[in-house]
């Protein structure tokens, strides 16, 4: 299921306006040195800042100050360290898989449209070519007159690898809901367009949509094949 990186970060901030601005720890003399004083409300925004990787977050993270337990792990600088530490790493990790798609990302060679053995529905048929195996999108569209929208047959996440054999199974009423006018022993254009899921990050730091498309956009890891087909 797609990650609602703008839900989750709004739950996480809601949680820390939450606290009161008062509220502190203090005296914490086991904790690692500079994290021994803060107030609860700056450790909440500089864990989310860290997590969901946003420096506006870090506006509202403020020192403690404390003059017999070091307070210099949550300040609105450490917290913007972190996070530029944290989205380094993202970067990188983004970037290599980047270079692994370029070299060998699966790709569409061709696709059919089959009638299902119901004599009812339809079976999309999809090859590929490539050698990196990984979690891609499938999506298979109905392409009616220039001016309308495409109507969606079919979008689902799958693993493809070198030695993919798939028949993705379309009930003809799922069709019909996209697209009333549909019809069976006609023939419609279809585009069918595959595109590499690069995750959204995880525990440590997840990934907004921005950063994803700046550092590697979905135009670069998708590809499509548009064909009549009949059905």
């Amino acid at each position: 299921m797609a990650f609602d990186y703008s839900g989750e970060r709004s739950k996480a901030t809601r949680a820390c306006e939450a606290i009161a601005r008062s509220d502190y720890q203090s005296g914490l003399y086991f904790n690692p040195e500079g994290y021994r004083s803060y107030y609860v409300r700056s450790k909440c925004f500089q864990e989310a800042a860290v997590r969901f990787r946003d420096l506006d977050l870090c506006r509202q993270v403020r020192r403690r100050w404390s003059l017999l337990s070091s307070s210099w792990g949550y300040t609105s600088a450490r917290c913007r360290q972190l996070v530029d530490e944290g989205t380094a790493v993202d970067r990188a990790e983004l970037e290599r898989t980047k270079a692994a798609y370029v070299s060998g990302g699966m790709k569409l060679r061709d696709f059919r449209v089959e009638r299902n053995g119901n004599g009812r529905d339809v079976d999309i048929v999809p090859t590929f070519v490539g050698t990196y195996g990984h979690g891609y999108t499938l999506t298979f569209e109905i392409l009616p007159a220039p001016s309308g929208a495409p109507a969606l047959l079919h979008t689902l996440g799958y693993y493809v690898g070198e030695n993919a054999n798939m028949r993705v199974y379309v009930p003809q009423a799922d069709i019909r809901k996209q697209f009333p006018a549909f019809s069976l022993n006609r023939v419609y254009a279809v585009r069918a367009t595959i595109t590499l899921d690069v995750g959204h990050g995880g525990q440590s730091g997840y990934w907004s949509p921005a950063f994803i498309e700046h550092v590697f956009p979905v135009r670069e890891r998708s590809q499509s094949i548009t064909k009549q087909a009949s059905f």
